[in-house]
């Protein structure tokens, strides 16, 4: 691990992970080593810092090209392995270079329904997660995170919490039946699939919370 990316993730750990309280499970999920996608929920501009810092290890991230354009902003997250990304388009140098990242055994966190959803809920996944997956045929680890869009509740006691869900193959994701073709129908059978893992992990959480306030 680099030492600048050494010390921003510790700096975040000691930050973010102590104004949030976080809670991390499954970190034993998450591979020593070779290429993997981390697929998480996107509800909060916190959420790449926070599932970043939370890993084990080194991560590179996806992130919407216009974010780069912001002199300072787009300094920093490139200084933290961020790869701009065309969203809407097959921008294929960006996904090349994930692809390359990924061959070269390195994780990747990503957010498989594109976008950042401000009512919190899951959405379907966009193909971009499998097509990866595929490609570079590596595993992905399902993550949940929730309580990182209520910030101003921090203050209060709110907690975030972040679980990681075991490794699964796109082949797993993508079960026994279909087309095992390359392409469009199977990339969106294996995104789907992870979205399944992610509601898992979410219904997990939820029971979790339920018990505790009995």
């Amino acid at each position: 691990m680099g030492a600048y990316y050494s010390a921003a993730r510790f700096v975040v750990r000691v930050g973010l992970g102590t104004l949030t309280r976080w809670e991390v499970e499954g970190r034993e999920h998450l591979p020593c080593d070779g290429g993997m996608i981390v697929a998480s929920n996107h509800v909060s501009y916190w959420d790449p810092p926070l599932v970043g810092a939370a890993m084990t290890r080194e991560c590179f991230f996806l992130a919407k090209e216009e974010l780069f354009t912001a002199p300072l902003l787009g300094r920093l997250i490139r200084s933290v392995n961020s790869i701009p990304i065309r969203r809407g388009v097959a921008d294929l140098s960006g996904l090349a270079r994930a692809i390359e990242i990924l061959k070269g055994g390195k994780a990747l966190m990503m957010f498989p329904e594109g976008s950042r959803m401000r009512d919190g809920e899951l959405h379907p996944a966009r193909p971009g997660v499998g097509m990866l997956a595929v490609q570079a045929d590596v595993a992905v680890v399902p993550c949940f995170i929730s309580g990182s869009n209520r910030p101003g509740r921090w203050w209060m006691g709110a907690r975030v919490r972040i679980s990681f869900g075991a490794p699964r193959s796109w082949r797993e994701l993508a079960g026994g039946e279909g087309d095992p073709t390359p392409g469009r129908a199977l990339y969106q059978r294996v995104g789907d699939a992870v979205m399944r893992e992610i509601a898992a992990l979410r219904a997990k959480q939820l029971n979790t919370a339920s018990q505790g306030a009995a």
